[in-house]
């Protein structure tokens, strides 16, 4: 049970729990005395020494529970109260009467008495002197020092938490190896390693863990951590990007005589952020090294439409241009929107997926072999060992995080001979500002910052799980008025795997929604554990308003453009990252109606979260509000973009956390912006001066390196 509840936390190893830092701090180290108790404000936290006097059951009126009330006294006959809500088995017998103890939690005052609710209790051996002498005092983990505060889960205790990483750390650090060079260290005054992991759990004094306001003010010890993360990360990405050398590609001719026809077909004006990013890519694709730029943008903001401007001068240019889709549905959309962008030109366009005939692929390959198509829109059969391209020389990539080096070496395969294709990857994920410098830095990135006129406006609201009937009114009320609406779930299925008992899945809830709260309606039901052909026909259906409500899991994320739709209702909510939800809000408000997007939670709203007798101080208790209300006031994806970063981290931001992956357990790209130049520097620095790490005072990294960079390498670049 234990060790579930551990590894919930991401703590499996003895390094996992070294690296599983404190939340904050409590500075036990002056025992008080309950007399003492009338000088501090209600809310502070203090620690106090009494002998527990007497223990008696209180039931709660209309419930059948019981609270726990503990009387408590001093050496001069003052009193202290403790309050339990909920009584758990055995919880009397840990609190003999008589004994001495150390209670600590926040005081407050009632009925003339200071009183601590869900104190932290410690029962001491024997009675301690009136001085608490220098043999009893700090030898506990939970007083009389500066006390970590974990985050937690109900099924784990602040104490178990120190007892497990106190060990942890008798057991692991001295196997914890330095990384950094000494001559570094010494240059910036940095902690050693162990030195700094001990003080991260135990520290000698008290100084701001995160949340000061700049890197100078934070703990030496978390200094040196943070440090060390950047200097690694950068590290990495200095070393993956030397087997990334520019490759020659075919220069283009920008002529753009095609581009007056095409705007003439367009049902609106392209926006300034358009004409910057086709700008940025028409210039790349002039050089004779291979374009290697990301477009990113919200859903909607006209991303595919500067990728068909660019493969115009493909066209132009006599050579050939691919726009690949990660899914069927997706691909058929993008030729939709070319044929109509093309239409009065002479640009041949193809379409390839495998989902064509025989006879239909045979004949799209000979298009694509003899140069007949100029430009082809598809899935990844694009890229198929049957199909031959006579002059590929620019490809788009339609959400690149689902596009890896596997694909990508294909590609090198299919273009000119002796020559890399011109890349652009498209991704409506958008990467924070401050990681976009951090990781990108060579790499060229457009952003896509305004959205097309005629994108409605999305309502976003959180919806308590209790109040779902409003929910399936609203989806009622639209089928009536003859639009539809998206019900997405966590889950395909139900599971009673621990930490997903309580989630609801997209099967079981097709079934109960259809002869319950939307019954009569038209419902279809698609998941990724579907064939893509069904998965496929079922979209089409809906796109074409056979459906009222599609049952889902994220599988819709990527997917079908269905300007009808007007509501989307996401369950569960709390278990999407904000980046993902935002994309999912993004599927309606796609035409003229006015569109909803409802965040269903059964989490409690801030300030209702229910206190048990296994809730203590550090408990996971903020409620997953604090995140939704976040899309609730904001339809900017970078800015919401900045907030998912903050709060899950590059690694889970990419869906690329893995172990030995470089990730910022402590860093604030914002605060410590300063402190990552510095580390990119040094990174750079030693790189150059020693890319094998060969020199003594490198060995520490090339051996983190030889463990850890070839899984890192692979998760960057297929992300």
């Amino acid at each position: 049970m234990r060790a579930s509840a551990f590894s919930r936390k991401d703590v499996i190893t003895v390094n996992d729990a070294i690296y599983y830092f404190p939340r904050r701090y409590e500075d036990r180290r002056r025992i008080c005395s309950p007399i003492d108790l009338a000088a501090f404000p209600d809310g502070s936290q203090v620690t106090v020494l009494a002998r527990i006097e007497n223990l008696r059951e209180v039931p709660l009126r209309g419930r059948k529970q019981k609270l726990l009330e503990l009387t408590a006294m001093g050496e001069k006959a003052d009193l202290l109260s403790c309050t339990w809500f909920h009584v758990y088995k055995g919880m009397k017998e840990k609190l003999p009467i008589g004994s001495w103890a150390i209670f600590t939690g926040a005081i407050k005052k009632y009925r003339g008495t200071s009183q601590i609710t869900h104190p932290d209790v410690e029962i001491l051996k024997e009675k301690p002197d009136a001085k608490l002498t220098e043999s009893l005092f700090g030898k506990s983990l939970h007083w009389g020092r500066i006390t970590p505060i974990y985050s937690r889960s109900d099924k784990l205790s602040q104490k178990l938490i120190r007892e497990v990483i106190n060990t942890s750390l008798e057991q692991g650090l001295p196997l914890v190896e330095e990384i950094l060079p000494a001559p570094l260290r010494k240059k910036y005054d940095l902690l050693e390693i162990r030195s700094a992991l001990q003080e991260m759990h135990f520290p000698k004094k008290i100084a701001p863990l995160t949340e000061a306001l700049t890197t100078e003010n934070l703990h030496p010890a978390v200094r040196r951590l943070i440090f060390e993360e950047f200097f690694k990360f950068q590290l990495v990405l200095l070393m993956d990007r030397s087997q990334m050398k520019q490759e020659p590609a075919q220069a283009f001719h920008i002529r753009g005589s095609l581009f007056p026809k095409m705007r003439k077909n367009l049902p609106y004006t392209l926006t300034h952020a358009q004409e910057r990013a086709i700008a940025d890519v028409l210039k790349d694709l002039q050089k004779e090294v291979a374009m290697n730029r990301i477009v990113q943008g919200d859903v909607g903001s006209g991303k595919t439409m500067v990728a068909l401007f660019a493969l115009a001068e493909a066209a132009e240019n006599n050579l050939q241009g691919a726009l690949m889709a990660p899914t069927e549905i997706l691909a058929e959309q993008h030729y939709a929107n070319a044929l109509k962008l093309f239409a009065g030109t002479e640009v041949t366009i193809g379409f390839l997926t495998g989902s064509l005939s025989r006879a239909e692929k045979v004949a799209a390959q000979e298009k694509i072999q003899n140069g007949e198509w100029k430009i082809v829109i598809g899935t990844h059969a694009l890229i198929q060992e049957a199909v031959n391209w006579k002059n590929l020389a620019f490809v788009v990539i339609d959400e690149q995080h689902r596009f890896g080096v596997r694909q990508r070496t294909f590609l090198k395969e299919k273009s000119l001979p002796g020559k890399a294709p011109h890349i652009l990857t498209m991704t409506a994920t958008p990467i924070p500002r401050s990681l976009a410098l951090t990781i990108f830095g060579e790499l060229a990135v457009s952003s896509i910052d305004e959205l097309p006129p005629g994108r409605q406006e999305i309502i976003t609201k959180v919806l308590r799980g209790k109040d779902r009937d409003r929910l399936y009114g609203l989806i009622r009320k639209e089928a009536e008025a003859g639009r539809q609406s998206y019900i997405v779930y966590p889950l395909v299925s139900d599971s009673d795997k621990e930490g997903m008992e309580r989630l609801k899945s997209a099967e079981s809830e097709f079934e109960r929604l259809q002869s319950t709260h939307l019954a009569g309606l038209r419902l279809a039901l698609v998941h990724g554990q579907m064939k893509s052909e069904e998965r496929n026909e079922v979209m089409r259906a809906f796109k074409e308003k056979k459906y009222d409500v599609l049952i889902s899991t994220t599988v819709i994320e990527v997917g079908v453009d269905v300007p009808n739709a007007t509501v989307m209702a996401i369950e569960n909510s709390e278990r999407f990252g904000l980046s993902q939800l935002h994309q999912l809000r993004g599927r309606v408000g796609r035409g003229e109606h006015k569109s909803y997007c409802v965040m269903v939670t059964d989490s409690p709203p801030p300030g209702m979260i229910r206190k048990t007798e296994s809730l203590e101080e550090g408990i996971d208790d903020e409620s997953p509000w604090t995140r939704l209300l976040i899309l609730e006031k904001s339809r900017d994806g970078f800015a919401i973009a900045e907030e998912d970063l903050k709060i899950r981290g590059p690694g889970d931001f990419f869906g690329t956390k893995q172990s030995g992956s470089p990730s910022f357990r402590l860093a604030d790209l914002s605060r410590d912006a300063r402190l990552l130049e510095i580390a990119r520097q040094e990174a750079q620095d030693i790189y150059q001066n020693d890319p094998k790490l060969e020199k003594p005072e490198n060995m520490g990294l090339k051996k983190f390196f030889h463990t850890v960079m070839e899984e890192a390498s692979v998760t960057l670049k297929s992300g």
